[in-house]
């Protein structure tokens, strides 16, 4: 029986806290180790959300606009965007238009800028536009200068036909040079002077 004993003892390694007793032969007619009681903790994880990457299709309140790449909760793309058609999984074929999309449009507004910057360098490289009006005494123009007459000076000058609503006049009550300025682009505006002259036979 001891002999057996000690057989199954010498297949196995035995442990009290974290030290390794031995069940060797020699100590196995010795008293057993005392015996130590531990406390074992266990705390469960909280639960994890599963997430879903989706585009939408639609302007979503608190949650962005058409176009937005976002994460939304697994059973929330399920159960109400996806049924409503507001939005679609974010694969990687959608990814890689949306991206296209974006360098297009990157470049497109690229080159409104740019020709607006052209268009801003030719108006400062001519100067000024001659707008003619009827006087009255002392060089009192009748009227006024209105931005219609600017953009048809302007596009006299340049073939470029501009928005009158985009001209930036002063007040320009007498015959005289006055400085103006038009928006060509929200970062770009265009300055240039507008000569008041005389109307002939007036």
């Amino acid at each position: 029986m001891d002999a057996l004993g000690l057989k199954i003892h010498s297949h196995f390694q035995c442990y009290v806290g974290m030290r390794r007793v031995d069940m060797s032969a020699s100590s196995a007619t010795q008293a057993p180790p005392q015996r130590h009681r531990c406390n074992l903790a266990i705390q469960a994880n909280k639960k994890v959300v599963k997430k879903q990457q989706v585009v939408l299709k639609q302007d979503v309140q608190n949650l962005g606009i058409k176009g937005d790449i976002t994460m939304v909760p697994l059973g929330f793309y399920r159960n109400y965007l996806k049924p409503r058609n507001i939005a679609d999984p974010a694969t990687e074929g959608i990814l890689m238009n949306i991206e296209k999309d974006r360098q297009r449009g990157e470049k497109a507004a690229s080159d409104i800028k740019n020709k607006a910057k052209a268009m801003a360098v030719a108006l400062q490289t001519i100067g000024k536009f001659v707008v003619k009006k009827k006087v009255g005494e002392n060089d009192k123009i009748f009227g006024s200068v209105t931005p219609a007459e600017i953009v048809d000076a302007i596009f006299q000058q340049t073939g470029r036909q501009l928005d009158r609503k985009d001209v930036e006049l002063p007040d320009m009550p007498s015959l005289g040079t006055y400085q103006a300025s038009i928006k060509l682009h929200p970062e770009v505006t265009g300055s240039f002077n507008v000569v008041v002259q005389r109307e002939k036979n007036a």
